[in-house]
């Protein structure tokens, strides 16, 4: 698409998005298409993002509110405590959806003695509705039309997070055809440091009850397909089983499929050609000692 016709679309869309939105401040945000030569490798290591431009791309500190915890509207965050980028993309040959995050935290944390309590730890939520139902009435884990990833590493209590709706071949991204996951840091393990998440997902139209696959569609995804998603950071700075912050895209606090995301059409400002050889700033810098890929 032309630059200048692709930036005319784009208005149109943010304008639109007022009556679709859930978002703060009826945010609309784009997944950048990546081509089949350019999908990220999710281990942990960022540097396949790196041609992808902020805008209209980006979702980062400024878009992220706490209305759960701390009564924070959109843009005071205070990034001297947690700074976030993140970017989500998609492919349209194999019909999965990506997404990064770069979350700086000037402690980090995950000391839970319980499975259950990943969500008081630093932890990383994902919630998806490809069929942009309506959250209040139509989305649900029963039936899989909401799906989610909640992700706190390093491990603890033998437990990497929660994947609902919750059966077995959800839960482990080792075993799991449908989803992968890998991380890495930079800086102190358990302090200052900046984790790097990445993840693809593989969705589903519904998720049968029972968990039975045969009864449960995957989701075709196509350009210009208006999704549901939402995304949250839990940010842990005392230990225990108490969050200090919960900085999400969408106004509706924990647990909804409910911020509005445009699958792009192919970006043709994208110089993909360079995506081997583009050379990180310090802030893509990473430490890939562990990591968890499918």
């Amino acid at each position: 698409m032309p630059r200048v016709l692709r930036q005319a679309v784009l208005a149109s869309l943010c304008m639109v998005s007022i009556a679709w939105g859930h978002a703060w401040n009826n945010q609309l945000f784009f997944a950048v298409q990546f081509p089949d030569a350019n999908v990220p490798v999710v281990d942990g290591d960022l540097s396949d993002w790196a041609v992808v431009p902020d805008v209209p791309y980006l979702i980062g500190s400024e878009l992220m509110a706490d209305s759960y915890y701390a009564n924070n509207e959109q843009g005071e965050i205070d990034v001297s405590d947690m700074a976030i980028r993140s970017f989500w993309g998609w492919n349209d040959s194999n019909d999965r959806l990506y997404a990064m995050a770069e979350v700086y935290d000037d402690v980090h944390i995950t000391d839970r003695s319980a499975p259950d309590e990943w969500w008081a730890d630093d932890a990383w939520e994902i919630y998806i509705d490809v069929n942009h139902l309506d959250p209040a009435s139509e989305q649900s884990w029963e039936d899989g039309t909401k799906q989610s990833w909640n992700l706190s590493v390093p491990i603890a209590a033998d437990n990497l997070g929660q994947m609902l709706p919750a059966h077995a071949w959800r839960t482990d991204p080792d075993t799991s055809p449908y989803w992968g996951f890998g991380w890495g840091f930079e800086g102190e393990e358990y302090g200052e440091s900046t984790y790097f998440y990445e993840i693809w997902m593989q969705p589903f139209d519904f998720i049968a009850e029972d968990g039975n696959l045969d009864n449960s569609p995957l989701a075709p995804i196509e350009a210009d397909q208006l999704i549901h998603m939402s995304m949250a950071f839990d940010d842990d700075d005392d230990g225990g089983t108490e969050r200090t912050n919960f900085w999400t895209t969408t106004d509706a606090g924990c647990c909804r499929a409910d911020s509005d995301m445009i699958l792009s059409e192919l970006d043709d400002s994208i110089d993909w050609g360079s995506q081997a050889t583009a050379v990180q700033s310090d802030s893509w810098g990473r430490i890939k000692s562990q990591f968890i890929t499918q």
